[in-house]
């Protein structure tokens, strides 16, 4: 598996004004114990840090991408503009003769805050765009040299908007950080295991360690979504 990390900044490059996106007080309020919660459900926006296309990306490719805006409760920021986030590459077939074009599907898996993984939702599928004009033309001027010509890569490019939301409710301090008594890592366990592709490697994950590598590309060499 490979993991591709952020280049160049993103800011630059996003043309939609700045927004804090503020939950409002009725589906996010502080509570009786005194701490905050971003409700699973409630939207924000994240943007992809760099591109992502069906011709160097495969399944279990790992990319980054950023939080567009502040994510706020009431007045208190709990998510931060720019907080790091990753999402995973599930399926993907690359451009094919006869015009077929490339697709790829992926997921959105965390944000990264105060240290942890903070489970997300959000699935995607990115085709790229058909040569059908050229392929029938191929098909009739030169027959069976037509499967030469081939289609479009998908592609995600980089700063593109995309909408997430938290798998579950997240409690946080009154001060905007993560609540001690948040568990991270059941979290992300609980949503890896919603899919059958979390739970064929979680499956693979439970194997000897020589036999992992290979179960965990068999959970990619379909698609299970």
């Amino acid at each position: 598996m490979k993991t591709f990390t952020a280049g160049a900044a993103v800011a630059a490059l996003i043309l939609t004004p700045a927004y804090a996106q503020t939950v409002p007080v009725e589906t996010a309020a502080a509570a009786a114990d005194g701490m905050l919660r971003l409700n699973d459900g409630v939207p924000f926006k994240l943007v992809v840090s760099e591109e992502v296309n069906s011709s160097t990306h495969r399944q279990g490719d790992t990319f980054p991408l950023t939080v567009l805006d502040d994510v706020k409760v009431g007045n208190t920021v709990v998510i931060p503009r720019g907080t790091h986030a990753t999402g995973e590459v599930t399926w993907r077939t690359g451009k094919g003769a006869f015009g077929k074009s490339g697709k790829i599907e992926f997921a959105l898996n965390d944000i990264q805050l105060d240290g942890k993984r903070v489970p997300i939702s959000g699935t995607y599928r990115q085709e790229g765009e058909g040569n059908t004009l050229a392929t029938g033309v191929g098909i009739i001027a030169i027959g069976v040299f037509a499967g030469f010509i081939t289609g479009k890569r998908a592609r995600l490019p980089m700063g593109r908007e995309l909408s997430t939301h938290l798998y579950s409710t997240v409690p946080f301090t009154a001060d905007g950080r993560l609540a001690p008594s948040y568990d991270a890592a059941a979290a992300m366990a609980a949503s890896q295991a919603s899919t059958p592709l979390g739970q064929c490697k979680a499956e693979a994950a439970a194997l000897p360690a020589k036999k992992q590598d290979k179960a965990r590309e068999k959970c990619y060499s379909e698609r299970m979504e």
